[in-house]
């Protein structure tokens, strides 16, 4: 992944502008350090998988823009096929599913508070 790195930390300083939220705002909305985010945004640390959805949900990207190459832009909002979602969800053990759940839901209030 080490190839990689510059790309995705250009991604995610492109996905935070393009979604006009501030280096700080995003540090919060992550729970890390600004300066550790700011590691992430100029490549000096990679992100972790779990740190790169997180920015992909509030960004509204899908995960997998961050890491490939793409010259389209991503939809800004795109349709999920629920029952495929749910029956992935209904596999995950109970313990992550409650922790996942429990996390998006304050990624949301971080995302709503950002927009108000």
């Amino acid at each position: 992944m080490e190839t990689l790195k510059p790309q995705i930390a250009a991604r995610i300083r492109e996905a935070r502008e393009w979604k006009d939220i501030s280096q700080v705002a995003m540090a919060k909305c992550l729970d890390v350090a600004r300066q550790t985010y700011l590691d992430l945004e100029s490549g000096k640390t990679e992100p972790r998988v779990t740190t790169l959805m997180k920015i992909a949900e509030i960004t509204g990207r899908p995960l997998t823009w961050f890491i490939y190459e793409e010259t389209v832009s991503p939809p800004v909002e795109q349709n999920y096929d629920f029952s495929q979602l749910l029956a992935l969800f209904s596999r995950v053990p109970e313990p992550t599913r409650t922790a996942l759940l429990t996390h998006h839901i304050g990624l949301m209030r971080c995302y709503v508070e950002q927009s108000s």
